[in-house]
């Protein structure tokens, strides 16, 4: 069991990014352990979460943050519900959802389920 790192991508305003076909999105080896995405010099920005499930449907939790830095962790985890061959788009703040280590982290309950970290310009 292990977790599956997911490298953020950074966008740029005004400028289109690299070509992102869905099928370069990243499967966790193992769902119950997830994906980690390193957003350590990023505090500041939003972080634009992807996620694209199998035939079969998930739900994916974005783990809770630890205080410090995240001081909004107190609202608890995100959980994302995804039919089949679905995609959804989620906007998170590094103030709910940050470990102590820089991290965000996050899980699903079935294999096949793709993820892509994006962070956002500041002051978008």
């Amino acid at each position: 069991m292990a977790v599956t790192t997911l490298t953020p991508i950074a966008l740029a305003l005004d400028t289109a990014s690299a070509d992102l076909p869905d099928a370069s999105g990243t499967v966790a080896a193992t769902p119950a352990d997830g994906w980690s995405c390193d957003v350590t010099g990023y505090k500041a920005n939003r972080i634009l979460f992807k996620f694209l499930a199998d035939a079969t449907g998930d739900t994916v939790y974005i783990n809770a943050g630890d205080y410090p830095p995240a001081a909004r962790q107190g609202l608890g985890a995100i959980s994302v519900v995804l039919a089949a061959s679905d995609v959804r788009f989620i906007v998170v703040e590094a103030a709910r959802v940050m470990q102590s280590d820089g991290t965000i982290t996050a899980y699903c309950a079935d294999a096949g389920t793709m993820a892509w970290c994006f962070i956002l310009p500041l002051g978008v």
